[in-house]
């Protein structure tokens, strides 16, 4: 998924472009990424301090900053590119606008953004045991709701994004499903070894999400691409 994102970024190898990761967790996709363009810069930002220690032991060259997703502490048209691989989902509002506003304002006339993330296919209610299965797997993940991918299209149009592209890629990711039955029976082991509460809270988490694979009539795993416009001077 990481070399996913670095082609739709769609930079030369050799761009020495600043490229933003929105969300950059322990910093895995700057350190792939940096091998696909090593004459780029990148900055990551989260709001973990304990996962940017990481990041910053591990990509030493780049800038890691705690940060909120919709105050940016940068100025306007700083970025050449950004990308926010399943970190959008974290965003607060039903279309993630106020993550989209900073977006259009951090990158430069013609800078592509990149977002790949779980949404909804539709907005509107959902069947009630969909729902309250939703809802209790937003909890375990701690996210505020998943984007309705017609409202987000929207939100990008509002801020100024154009030449918006948008693909289901959930078949893509259905390889990692088979993987959860293994991961969970790990994570119980280890929460049965050392009580931690944080492993219970992820298994549950994972549990969850298998629990709605199977309605893909209603969720769907999205890659959306943009750039934002480039607004012509007047003569």
């Amino acid at each position: 998924m990481n070399a996913f994102v670095a082609w739709q970024l769609a930079l030369e190898t050799s761009s020495p472009a600043h490229i933003l990761d929105v969300g950059c967790g322990y910093g895995a996709t700057v350190a792939q990424l940096q091998r696909h363009f090593p004459k780029a810069t990148f900055t990551g930002i989260n709001n973990s301090t304990a996962q940017l220690e990481v990041a910053m032991q591990s990509c030493p060259t780049s800038e890691f900053r705690v940060a909120d997703f919709e105050a940016m502490p940068f100025l306007a048209d700083r970025f050449d590119a950004a990308y926010a691989l399943e970190s959008a989902c974290f965003a607060e509002g039903e279309t993630k606008e106020k993550l989209l506003v900073e977006m259009a304002r951090v990158l430069r006339p013609g800078g592509r953004l990149v977002i790949v993330d779980g949404f909804k296919r539709q907005d509107g209610p959902l069947p009630k045991l969909v729902d309250w299965l939703y809802q209790k797997s937003l909890a375990a993940w701690g996210m505020p709701s998943l984007a309705p991918i017609d409202g987000f299209e929207k939100a990008l149009q509002k801020q100024g994004f154009e030449k918006i592209a948008i693909k289901d890629i959930s078949w893509n990711i259905a390889p990692s499903l088979a993987h959860i039955p293994v991961v969970a029976m790990k994570l119980f082991v280890a929460h049965l070894v050392k009580n931690d509460k944080e492993q219970l809270r992820y298994l549950q988490a994972l549990l969850l999400t298998l629990a709605l694979s199977p309605f893909k009539r209603h969720f769907g795993y999205y890659t959306v691409t943009c750039v934002k416009t480039i607004v012509e001077l007047e003569k």
